[in-house]
């Protein structure tokens, strides 16, 4: 697949929509949140609450606004949240805005890979079949479960991963999946689309039912079910050396680039 500007963009682009969609989500399901999302620069600012997954700007950098304006927009916006000011790049971002930000005190926090892959792509499904199945109210407790992982319940960790599977009811388009073994869920996985990208994420599998190509399976249902939602690209965002990486490198995406996370220090 050929990269290019234009590409990067619509990545973008769609990445913070997707962002800024589920902030909208967390603020109807926990008001208390002060969950919101700001479009800015082609992209948005997003807050999605204390403690959340997402508290950065995403999706800027490529619009052409000023390297002033974006560092502005960006310290005000979380400024007045009390939080810290924290961006994502990807590498095609304007230098006058790297090099702002850097005299400005931002600092490299993490890094994530992004990876996209050309639809159709037919993978070839494990030996044994699996039952796959979409999350419907009744079955949410069961995918909360599931993603929780080690995650206590009553604790902050459990709270904010039970909530945000909970966004999948209120959240436009949003796809969620168990895979389930013998009868009984073992994995889970989702499906969000935006601007005709099908965004592969929420994979989590039991322990006990690692190792079975649960995750495959999952991934192989959504790509299929985004090509038939009309989408002409698959995209995903993982650390570069987690288990979700290898699995969709071995199931046609390519690495597209690698974002850092910048955050400035309070």
């Amino acid at each position: 697949m050929r990269i290019d500007i234009d590409l990067v963009r619509r990545i973008e682009r769609s990445s913070a929509a997707f962002a800024a969609q589920q902030a909208e989500a967390i603020a109807a399901i926990a008001p208390e949140s002060g969950a919101i999302a700001e479009s800015f620069d082609g992209g948005s600012l997003i807050a999605g609450g204390r403690g959340r997954y997402v508290n950065r700007a995403m999706g800027v950098g490529l619009g052409g606004t000023s390297a002033d304006d974006v560092v502005a927009a960006i310290d005000s916006f979380y400024g007045e949240r009390g939080m810290p000011p924290s961006l994502e790049l990807s590498p095609w971002t304007d230098p006058a805005i790297v090099r702002l930000l850097g005299t400005n005190g931002y600092r490299i926090d993490w890094f994530r890979n992004v990876y996209v892959a050309a639809l159709p792509v037919w993978v070839t499904q494990p030996i044994e079949p699996h039952v796959i199945e979409p999350v419907t109210a009744a079955t949410v407790p069961v995918r909360q479960a599931i993603l929780a992982g080690d995650a206590a319940i009553g604790t902050d960790a459990r709270r904010i991963s039970d909530e945000m599977c909970e966004t999948g009811l209120v959240l436009p388009g949003a796809l969620d999946f168990l895979a389930l073994v013998g009868g009984e869920a073992a994995a889970c996985g989702s499906l969000n689309t935006a601007d005709g990208i099908g965004w592969i994420g929420g994979a989590a599998t039991l322990a006990t039912h690692r190792g079975l190509g649960l995750q495959t399976a999952l991934i192989a249902h959504r790509l299929r079910l985004a090509h038939e939602l009309g989408c002409d690209l698959a995209a995903a965002t993982t650390l570069p050396n987690g288990q979700s990486a290898h699995n969709i490198l071995r199931l046609g995406f390519q690495l597209l680039y690698t974002q850092v996370v910048l955050t400035k220090p309070a």
